[in-house]
C-alpha cells in the first residue's frame, strides 16, 4: 500500500467537531503532523489541545501516514465477494459444479464497469458497455455505415457486448504494418 504524508490540520469547527483534523484524511485520529515533502528534513506538529492552527512546533524528520486498509469501497467489495462465495457454495451443494460455473460467469459479467480488450496481431476480442440507445447487430463492421464489410461477431447480453473481430481488412493490414515498420526505422 502506498504511504502518504499527512496533511496540515484544520480546526474541525469548520466541519462541526470540537477537535483538530487533517485536511485530506477527515476521519484521522491521533497526532496531527505534516511534512512539506516526502524527503523533508522538518515537519510541523500540533499539540493535542491546540487552540490555533498556528500553535505548532517544528520537529526533525518526515511524517508519513498509512491509509486505513478497510475503506468503504473495499468493505463493499468484500461483502460482494463473500455473498458470491456463499451463493456459489449453496449452488454446488444443491445442484452441481456446472451451476456454480454459470453463476460465477454471470456474476463476473454483471460486475464489468469498463471496457477490456486483448489484441493479437490484427484481431481483437473484448467486452464493452453499450449506451442504452445503441445495441449493435450480431456482426461487427469495419465502419459505421450499414453497408460496411463485416469484421467479426458481436454478442450483446444486457448492456454489455462481447466482440471478436479483425481490426483491419487483410489488404489494409499489410499497408499498416509497412507504415509501422517505416515509422520505427525513422525513429531510430
Amino acid at each position: 500500500m502506498k504511504r502518504r504524508r499527512q496533511c496540515p490540520a484544520i480546526p474541525t469547527a469548520l466541519v462541526g467537531v470540537d477537535r483538530w483534523r487533517c485536511q485530506r484524511l477527515v476521519e484521522h485520529d491521533g497526532p496531527h503532523e505534516a511534512s512539506k515533502s516526502d524527503r523533508s528534513a522538518w515537519h510541523y506538529a500540533w499539540a493535542e489541545g491546540a487552540a490555533s492552527i498556528f500553535d505548532y512546533k517544528m520537529l526533525h524528520g518526515t511524517v508519513r501516514f498509512r491509509a486505513p486498509f478497510w475503506t468503504p469501497r473495499r468493505r463493499q467489495r468484500a461483502v460482494e465477494v463473500a455473498m458470491s462465495a456463499v451463493s456459489a457454495a449453496a449452488l454446488w451443494w444443491a445442484f452441481s459444479l456446472y451451476a456454480v460455473c454459470v453463476f460465477l460467469l454471470a456474476d463476473l459479467h454483471a460486475s464489468i464497469r469498463r471496457s477490456h480488450f486483448v489484441d493479437v496481431g490484427r484481431f481483437t476480442a473484448g467486452v464493452y458497455r453499450n449506451r442504452r440507445d445503441n445495441f449493435p447487430p450480431g456482426f461487427a463492421r469495419y465502419g459505421p455505415e450499414a453497408g460496411a464489410p463485416r469484421s467479426g461477431l458481436t454478442v450483446t447480453i444486457g448492456r454489455l457486448s462481447l466482440i471478436a473481430c479483425a481490426l483491419l481488412p487483410r489488404a489494409e493490414w499489410a499497408d499498416f504494418q509497412a507504415r509501422q515498420n517505416a515509422r520505427k526505422d525513422g525513429a531510430q
